[in-house]
C-alpha cells in the first residue's frame, strides 16, 4: 500500500490531469471551477475521473458515494474523498 496522497497534492495533481486530459482544448480549470457547467465533464469523462480519483488516493469509491454532487469541483472531490483516503487506503470497505 502507497503513502496516502494529502488533499492538497490531490488538488494540485487533480486539476493538472483534467486540463490535461478531459476538458476541451482551450479550456483550463481550477480547483474550484465547476465541472458539469457547460459540458465540460460528460458521463464518459466522470467514469474516467472517478477512475482517477480512485487510484491516486488508493481506494475504492463505492457506487453508493458516486452522486454528482461529490463531484462538482476537483476541491469538492479533495474534501468529499482524499480525507478519508488515509483511513481507508486501498480498502473495499464501503463507507
Amino acid at each position: 500500500m502507497s503513502t496516502p496522497m494529502t488533499p492538497a497534492a490531490f488538488v494540485a495533481r487533480t486539476v493538472e490531469w483534467t486540463n490535461r486530459t478531459l476538458v476541451p482544448d482551450g479550456v483550463t480549470i481550477d480547483a474550484d471551477t465547476p465541472l458539469f457547467a457547460n459540458g465540460l465533464i460528460d458521463s464518459i469523462r466522470i467514469l474516467r475521473l472517478i477512475a482517477w480519483t480512485e487510484r491516486a488516493l488508493d481506494l475504492r469509491i463505492p457506487d453508493a458515494r458516486i452522486r454528482m454532487d461529490y463531484f462538482r469541483t476537483v476541491r469538492t472531490i479533495a474534501d468529499t474523498f482524499a480525507g478519508s483516503a488515509s483511513t481507508q487506503g486501498g480498502s473495499d470497505a464501503a463507507a
